[in-house]
């Protein structure tokens, strides 16, 4: 046995070999999870751009309300994306289809709180998120995301992050949020202006 530190490190490296196998594998996964996650997304938006762009007013009466929701702020969304200045852009939209916009963008980026939303989104989403709230009859939490929006207005000096507000506030929306009621009245709005979504 002259070579028995040889096999010492041998051993030794057949569990370091092994673990960064597990691991290679384990990224491999991932990555190809997350590929598939992506083209999945792509083709849901290829989907539904096909289904919405250029639908009629009965096209839009007779859609389900979640995909009429996620549709129109992808129509939306494509659109801003192809301008120099989207935030100008947003602001020459019509206000229906701003409204539908943002509501959309509370239905995806609150996630199960309303500092979730004011976290990811700037002005002019999250100063119109109050006003979409209420224009789709969601009063209540319309005065929860105005009383919170202060606290996320960079250009609100008087205001300040209030963690124990902020706190409160997500509990009382995790009170108040019931995302299917939240997807019909969505839905229904963009119905009861249809007009606009043509």
């Amino acid at each position: 046995m002259q070579n028995w530190y040889l096999w010492a490190i041998i051993i030794i490296l057949i569990p370091i070999t092994a673990f960064v196998c597990y691991k290679a594998a384990v990224a491999t996964k991932d990555a190809k999870r997350e590929r598939e996650k992506m083209i999945n997304s792509l083709n849901r938006s290829r989907e539904l751009k096909n289904e919405f762009e250029g639908i009629g007013e009965q096209g839009i009466l007779d859609s389900d309300n979640a995909r009429l929701l996620e549709g129109m702020a992808l129509l939306t969304d494509l659109k801003l994306r192809k301008e120099i200045r989207p935030n100008e852009a947003f602001a020459g939209l019509p206000e229906e289809r701003k409204i539908a916009y943002v509501l959309n963008c509370i239905l995806e980026d609150c996630d199960g709180t309303v500092s979730s939303f004011f976290k990811r989104n700037t002005p002019p989403v999250s100063s119109l998120a109050s006003v979409a709230l209420s224009a789709a009859g969601m009063n209540e939490l319309s005065g929860l995301f105005e009383s919170v929006f202060p606290m996320f207005d960079e250009d609100d000096e008087e205001f300040s992050l209030d963690e124990e507000k902020i706190k409160a506030a997500d509990k009382q929306f995790g009170r108040l949020f019931n995302k299917d009621d939240f997807i019909l009245l969505a839905g229904q709005y963009i119905k009861n202006n249809a007009r606009a979504f043509i």
